[in-house]
Formats: C-alpha cells, sequence, structure tokens
C-alpha cells in the first residue's frame, strides 16, 4: 500500500471517528471542541516553523513536530470541550436535543476537514519528500483543498509567513527606478492563462540551516524546471508540486549563486514546456506567476518601469556583478522567487528573483539575457550537482 493510500484510509478514518463523536457530544459541545481544535491547530500550524528552527538535529525534527501538534490540538480541544460541557446540560433538558445533535456532527466534520487541511498545508510545506508526495497524491487531502476556498488557503499561507522565514532577496537600488507606474490591473490573456499549467511550487529542507524553503518555477523543458538559485541553495531533495497536485522529487543539476539561477531535474515530468519570450520593453505590462508565502497559484499584473544594468550581489549577499534587470511596479511576495515573468503571448521573458528593500511595490526580475543560456542547456544537464550553502532567512 503507497504512502498516500495509508495517509488517505486514517484520514477516511479520522472524519467519520469525528463526525460520530459530533453527533454524540450534541452541536453546543462540537463548537467548543471546535474552537479548542482550531485554537490548537492555529498554534500548531504557528510550531510548525518555529520547532523547524529550534530542533538542530534533523533526525528528530519531524517526530519532535508531530508531538507538538498532537499536543497542542489535544489541549485545544480539552478546553473548548470542558466549556461546552457546561451549557450542554441545559440544553439536553429541551426539544431541542436531536437538532442539537444532527448539527453537531456536521459542524464536527467541517473541523475536521479544516484542521486536516491546515496540517496537511503545513507539513506539505516541510519539503521532506516522502512527506510531500503522500500529501500530494492523497485523494482526501485533494478534495478537501477543491472545497476550501482560495481565500481560506491563501490566509492560510499568509498566518504561516508572519512565522515562517523570509528567503526572498531584498535590493537597495542603485539607479533611478524610472517613472513609478502603477500596478495594473489584473486581466491576464488566454494565452497567459494556458502558461500557468507549466508553472510549479518548490519546497525543500535545508538541514544545515534548520529551515524550510519555499518558492516557484517554470518547466523549460522535457523534465527540467528553472528556478532561483535561493529557492533550493543547501537542499539535496528539491519537491515540485505541480498545479494538477502531483508531487515529484527532483535533483538540482544547475547552481549558479551568481546569477541566482537553478535547474532541477525531474524524472516523470509531464507538463508542458514554456516558450523564451523577447524582452520586454519600459511600459510594457506582463503578469508574474508563482505561488506567493508558499500557498495556492497565483497570477499578478505587473508593469515594466525600467530596464537597467545593475550591479547585483550573489544570493549570499557578496561578489556584485553587473545584471539585467526589469523594475516591476507589482506586490512581489516570498515565495514568488524564481516564478516566471509572462508576456501576453505567454512566453517567459524573465524570472522574478527579489522586491525594493525602500519602495513598496516593486519588484525585479532578471531578463533573459542570463536567462536564455541556461535555459538552452537545461535539457542536457543530468548529473545531480551542489546546491551550495543555504542563505539563512
Amino acid at each position: 500500500m503507497t504512502g498516500s493510500a495509508v495517509l488517505d484510509l486514517l484520514l477516511v478514518v479520522l472524519l467519520v471517528v469525528y463526525a460520530v463523536f459530533g453527533f454524540r457530544r450534541g452541536f453546543i459541545l462540537s463548537v467548543g471542541s471546535f474552537i479548542g481544535i482550531v485554537a490548537g491547530a492555529t498554534a500548531a500550524f504557528f510550531a510548525i516553523p518555529l520547532v523547524t528552527g529550534w530542533v538542530t538535529a534533523s533526525q528528530f525534527r519531524l517526530p519532535v513536530i508531530l508531538v507538538v501538534v498532537v499536543a497542542l490540538i489535544a489541549l485545544g480541544q480539552g478546553a473548548g470541550s470542558a466549556l461546552g460541557r457546561v451549557i450542554r446540560r441545559r440544553v439536553d433538558k429541551t426539544p431541542l436535543r436531536a437538532i442539537d445533535r444532527l448539527l453537531g456532527a456536521a459542524i464536527t466534520l467541517v473541523a475536521a476537514a479544516l484542521v486536516v487541511s491546515m496540517l496537511a498545508f503545513g507539513f506539505g510545506s516541510l519539503g521532506v519528500p516522502v512527506v510531500s508526495q503522500a500529501i500530494g497524491s492523497s485523494t482526501v487531502v485533494s478534495t478537501i483543498a477543491r472545497v476550501t476556498p482560495d481565500p481560506v488557503k491563501a490566509l492560510e499561507a499568509k498566518v504561516r509567513s508572519l512565522f515562517a522565514l523570509d528567503g526572498l532577496p531584498r535590493l537597495f537600488e542603485e539607479i533611478g527606478t524610472g517613472t513609478p507606474l502603477p500596478v495594473p490591473a489584473s486581466g491576464a490573456t488566454a494565452a497567459q492563462q494556458a502558461s500557468a499549467r507549466s508553472v510549479v511550487k518548490i519546497t525543500g529542507n535545508a538541514y544545515q540551516c534548520g529551515q524550510n524553503q519555499s518558492g516557484s518555477g517554470f518547466v523549460s523543458s522535457s523534465g527540467r524546471v528553472v528556478t532561483n538559485a535561493h529557492v533550493v541553495a543547501g537542499v539535496t531533495q528539491p519537491v515540485v508540486l505541480t498545479p494538477s497536485g502531483s508531487t515529484y522529487t527532483g535533483r538540482v543539476v544547475y547552481f549558479n549563486a551568481v546569477q541566482d539561477l537553478a535547474v532541477i531535474a525531474v524524472n516523470g515530468l509531464p507538463t508542458a514546456p514554456l516558450p523564451l519570450g523577447a524582452d520586454l520593453v519600459t511600459g510594457a505590462t506582463a503578469v508574474f506567476d508563482g505561488y506567493p508565502l508558499g500557498g495556492p497559484f497565483l497570477s499578478s499584473p505587473a508593469a515594466v518601469q525600467n530596464v537597467a544594468t545593475i550591479n547585483s550581489p550573489d544570493i549570499y549577499g557578496a561578489n556584485p556583478s553587473p545584471r539585467e534587470v526589469y523594475y516591476l511596479a507589482a506586490d512581489v511576495q516570498e515565495g514568488n522567487s524564481g516564478g516566471p515573468l509572462i508576456d501576453a503571448a505567454g512566453s517567459v521573458t524573465g524570472v522574478i528573483f527579489a522586491r525594493s528593500a525602500t519602495t513598496s511595490h516593486l519588484g525585479f526580475a532578471m531578463t533573459t539575457q542570463e536567462l536564455a543560456p541556461v535555459v538552452a542547456q537545461a535539457q542536457g544537464l543530468s548529473a545531480a550537482v551542489s546546491s551550495g550553502t543555504c542563505t539563512r532567512g
């Protein structure tokens, strides 16, 4: 039996048990438990990235996280149940008892599904291949994800980002930013919408820094994904998640800390590659695709304020070298790193790699000047290479 099948079986049993449990307890007592479970799960949601940083020994990290998660949820449920039990004693003496029981089953099932969603997101972002693959292939998790509104998933990512490490580089502009432009209104073309199928989420565990890393990337050729070097720095087994929900373990076959570019080879990846397009000019609009804050896929609008050559440091903040970049009027977030800049025809015209340290809604993307040579050789790269040392967030 596969890991995802075992996970599905356990989750189905869990959901059924919670539904029966909710029926027996009733609505009022279940509300108390629901509040306690959500409070405990929320605490666990925050605790996962914190515990990851505290536990330096990689072999103990996952067991410690599991213990902390279970303890926090149990503590929350116990406290909530105690409060609900006091109130239910009064309701049981009225005709509302039957309605109380049915509503109890419903709300408990919803609460359990919400907890599964939150914890699947948290554990899936750990960058542990066996865990990410089991979650990514789980029918139960994917079903819950489909019925969970995107705003809820985005909120999960936003909240977790407050406690997670931020690996997105900041640049202090050394030249004029061009004429400031407003972030354009969203409105992707059909070609841009189609390109989303080739944009992937990348997670990994940089054990030497005791941190999880998350970013975006795009399929450049058969079985090859291009991303930023800082997304996979120090990661030996990057995990690639496709928009369809499939999860793959890859290997880094190209890594350049100066260019901030990397290539991941992914065996069996069926996703179609994106073509490279011509560089954009000042004033042009585009979209940049990715997984901001490690959450759901998002395609966001951008406008080119300027195209210029700057002295940009490597991913470790040293060895500055000339690089042609786009200055973008765009809301670039952590997790967008490595994601493609897409023109109206659906072609890649750059890669997001940083945002401004001083100006809001100003992001940076490298042009095809450095990107094109890497894409050209990506298909022929197959041997794993060192992914350098991690950059602490």
